[in-house]
Formats: C-alpha cells, sequence, structure tokens
C-alpha cells in the first residue's frame, strides 16, 4: 500500500470457510518480508565476498604467473647475450612450469655444447698448427699444399719433411685416416708423430713406412682403424722421385712439354692392418723437362654438386694442363676454388687435401 522496499505496510487477506467473512490484516511490510531482506542482504554479502577472493587468487595467480614469465624473459635476454644464469626455479606444476624446465633444460645442453665447441675450436687451433705452414721453394722444385676439413678437425694429414734448399730435395707426405672428425684427427696426429721420429732416422723410405706401420697397429689392434699414405721424396738435383705408396690414392704425373700423365703406382697396405707386411721403393728419374707431381685425398675426387655429379680425376687432369704455367701454390689455389665452384653450396662430405709437386 505504500512505496519503497519494502514497503512501508503490506496487507494480505483471507476467506474464512466457516463464516463469509473475509480476515484482512495489515503488518509493517519490513517486519513481514524480514527472511527475504535478510536472504538477500546475505546473498548479496556472499556475492561480494566471493567476487573479492576470486578477483585476489586471479591476482595472485596471474602476478605470480607475470613473475615467472619475467624471469624467463630476464634469464632469455642473459642468455642472448651470452651469459649463463643459475637454473631457474620451478614453483608450479602447470605450463609455466613446464616452460621453466625446458628452459633450463635448453640452458643446460647449450653451455655443454659451447664449451664443446670452444674445445673443438681449440682442437682445429692445435690440429691447423700441425699442419704446415707455408710452402717449399728452391732453385727448379716448388711444393704447395691446402687442407680442407669438412669439419672443425679432420684426418686428413699433409708434411713436409726435411727441406734442403742446398740439396734441392724434400719430402711430401699426404695421408687420409679413416673418417672424420674428433677420432680421425687424434690418429692423425698419431701418424703425424711417429712418422717425423722416424723420418729423423736413417733408412730408406720403405724402412721408414714399415716402422710406422708396426707401431701404429698396436694402436689400431682393436679398433680397426687405419691410415692411407702417400710417402714422396724428390730430389731435384739428382732427377729422381722416390715413394711408397700405403692404399692411398696414386699419385698424378704430368708433364706439360708432351702433355702426358701417368699414374706414381706402387703396391702397398693401408698402415694400421698388417704389423708384418713388407712395403717396397718405387723410384724414377724425370730428367730436365718439366714435371708437375699432384697428390690428393679421396675428397677432391668425390667432391660433389647438387646434382650428385663427383668432381672426378678427369676436371683434376683438365685443370693441371690448363693451370701447369702457374706457381705450384697458385695451382693448388685454382683447384681448391674450382671444386668450391662445382660445388655450388653443398656441404662438403670429406675432407679436402691436395698438394702440388713442380720442377723445372
Amino acid at each position: 500500500f505504500s512505496p519503497g522496499m519494502p514497503p512501508e505496510k503490506v496487507s494480505g487477506f483471507y476467506q474464512l470457510a466457516e463464516a463469509p467473512w473475509t480476515l484482512v490484516i495489515t503488518a509493517p511490510g519490513e517486519q513481514v518480508l524480514r527472511p527475504i531482506l535478510d536472504f538477500r542482504m546475505y546473498y548479496f554479502l556472499i556475492v561480494g565476498v566471493g567476487i573479492l577472493i576470486a578477483l585476489s587468487y586471479i591476482l595472485l595467480v596471474t602476478d605470480k604467473t607475470t613473475r615467472a614469465i619475467n624471469r624467463l624473459s630476464t634469464a632469455a635476454n642473459d642468455l642472448a647475450q651470452g651469459t649463463f644464469t643459475d637454473p631457474l626455479h620451478v614453483d608450479s606444476r602447470d605450463e609455466v612450469g613446464a616452460l621453466t624446465t625446458s628452459f633450463n633444460l635448453m640452458t643446460k645442453q647449450l653451455q655443454e655444447r659451447l664449451q664443446l665447441q670452444q674445445a673443438m675450436d681449440i682442437a682445429r687451433e692445435v690440429q691447423q698448427n700441425l699442419l704446415p705452414q707455408k710452402g717449399f721453394a728452391t732453385e727448379g722444385l716448388e711444393v704447395a699444399g691446402v687442407t680442407l676439413y669438412c669439419d672443425a678437425t679432420g684426418g686428413d694429414y699433409i708434411d713436409m719433411l726435411n727441406p734442403s734448399i742446398e740439396k734441392k730435395c724434400i719430402t711430401v707426405v699426404v695421408g687420409d685416416v679413416v673418417g672424420h672428425g674428433v677420432g680421425a684427427a687424434l690418429l692423425m696426429a698419431t701418424v703425424r708423430a711417429l712418422l717425423r721420429g722416424r723420418a729423423s732416422q736413417p733408412g730408406t723410405l720403405a724402412d721408414v713406412v714399415s716402422d710406422v706401420n708396426k707401431l701404429l697397429c698396436k694402436d689400431t689392434s682393436k679398433s680397426g682403424n687405419f691410415v692411407t699414405l702417400f710417402y714422396l721424396h724428390v730430389d731435384r738435383a739428382n732427377q729422381r722421385v722416390r715413394w711408397v705408396r700405403c692404399g692411398h690414392e696414386c699419385a698424378l704425373l704430368y708433364a706439360p712439354d708432351t702433355r702426358e700423365f701417368t699414374e706414381l703406382r706402387g703396391e702397398g697396405l693401408a698402415l694400421g692392418f698388417d704389423r708384418d707386411f713388407v712395403f717396397k721403393n718405387n723410384s724414377i728419374n724425370f730428367g730436365q723437362q718439366k714435371q708437375i707431381i699432384l697428390l690428393g685425398s679421396d675428397g677432391v675426387w668425390d667432391a660433389e654438386n647438387l646434382t650428385g655429379e663427383r668432381f672426378g680425376k678427369d676436371r683434376v687432369k683438365l685443370l693441371l694442363e690448363k693451370f701447369h704455367q702457374l706457381s705450384a701454390d697458385e695451382i693448388v689455389q685454382a683447384i681448391s676454388k674450382e671444386i668450391h665452384l662445382f660445388q655450388d653450396g653443398r656441404a662438403q662430405n670429406d675432407d679436402i687435401t691436395l698438394v702440388v709437386v713442380k720442377t723445372w
């Protein structure tokens, strides 16, 4: 009967069954609607408190998530700058916790790989220092070589022993350890040490190679590793070339005056197989005419382009004919460049070693 909520008065009526009367009652609205008003008050109170609790929980969770993401972001920025921090604390099992765990694992693996890369860089620097740093030149004789590893380290071996400007002679060694990488590099260093130590003592080329083979077999008897080798001695003063071939690719001998190619062959087993194998000396006289001797590893002939085509020996022969008037170093660089152009961006799948000996 009056405005407001609750109204000032509330009226109700009831028709009696025993008498023709209708009972009308008027009461204060607040008193009549007290249960509903109390329910409404408690409802809004509970709902309000629930909303506050929910908002507080959401704020707590999002703040925790935000802080975890910020830690991840900071750690990622430090990692990008090359700074490794302690592993992040994982304090949840949700997606952020899983992400943090993955980040810690990634950081650990990246740090290990960087340490391995640093070790590989040191190994590469050490191995590069084991290789000849420059060629050899004397009257009527030039020697130059290059080694290109497909990994940080490799198993190809090149060396120049006992060079003598006065005697116009030098010993050139080209080797190829089975496989490539760190293991091949270690075996290559072993062969180099054995060969250099024995080459300083008296004996023929076959004696040197035989003694090195006996010592190497002690190291390779269980692993089954082996090394192919071409051991070449050039004596310009006496116009003589001597060599021992140990399972390696034959050297190519090119005579520019006659435009003829000859392979320096010879029987011989790879080093590291049979300690009792008897190696044989080979020799030829080359006279006064110009000669170019090319020694290489199989990575030269087996270099492939994007279509899988091999570089092959025929291309090497054509390049020797084309560049024979250049110096030994220039011939090596020219052939290396041609191999690079031939590959046309294809990754190198084997170590490449080239040595050119030029006499005139």
